[in-house]
């Protein structure tokens, strides 16, 4: 391999080679990128402390590097950018703990004991949601535990509760979690948030996603390219 480890930093420096297998697609995704990060409903500084935060949950070191740049270019400090990444930390770990639902659901089922949980034949019920008390009564010490965190990390600190809501919107649509969609959207709108800076959120989401899997390319472009030399 040209590089002796994975997730070289000398690729994001080389991002703009990934168009020299398809020119006009890579044309095409850097125009949207770059419209994606304009002020717009949401600020520059706002969509950049989302997209920090989204780089973390899909775990993507290159988008961790440039986001934690970008976010201080656009001028946001250490406790904004720490306060992201907790609502991003805080979206993943709701996100296991609403599956931990279905755990709990087929464990009653086995005979296992532990409260009832409602386990309709389908995955992904809204009726789910309501049955967040499942946790406390089966480990009450680390639920309360875990909510007082959740409930630190979305009250109004060095960044307003709806930014942190539109954050962890976007961090919900990154790890494509229907649960946390359905909260985090909740969430902002009872904030007062509005159609236009959710899917603003939603897009910076997608924009993330599409740029880690392709600054990820450029592993794939260096072993093309070692095989044809």
């Amino acid at each position: 391999m040209s590089s002796a480890s994975f997730f070289d930093r000398r690729h994001l420096a080389d991002f703009g080679t990934i168009g020299e297998g398809q020119p006009e697609l890579a044309k095409a995704f850097f125009a949207y990128y770059g419209q994606v990060f304009q002020d717009g409903a949401l600020s520059v500084r706002l969509k950049s402390l989302t997209a920090l935060a989204v780089a973390h949950v899909v775990q993507c070191p290159y988008c961790i590097d440039a986001y934690t740049r970008g976010s201080l270019e656009a001028g946001a400090d250490l406790e904004q950018m720490t306060e992201a990444v907790h609502v991003a930390a805080a979206v993943r770990s709701a996100s296991v703990m609403d599956y931990g639902l279905q755990m709990l659901g087929q464990a009653a089922k086995l005979g296992m004991g532990g409260s009832a949980v409602d386990t309709p034949a389908y995955y992904f019920s809204v009726a789910q949601l309501s049955n967040d008390g499942a946790h406390e009564a089966a480990s009450p010490e680390l639920s309360r535990a875990h909510e007082a965190w959740n409930q630190a990390v979305f009250a109004d600190g060095a960044l307003e509760g709806i930014e942190k809501a539109l954050i962890g919107l976007a961090c919900a649509h990154a790890i494509q979690c229907p649960y946390s969609i359905h909260r985090q959207t909740e969430a902002a709108k009872g904030l007062g948030g509005d159609l236009a800076q959710m899917t603003e959120a939603v897009h910076v989401a997608n924009a993330i996603r599409g740029g880690a899997a392709l600054v990820h390319g450029l592993q794939m472009k260096e072993l093309v390219q070692e095989d044809v030399a």
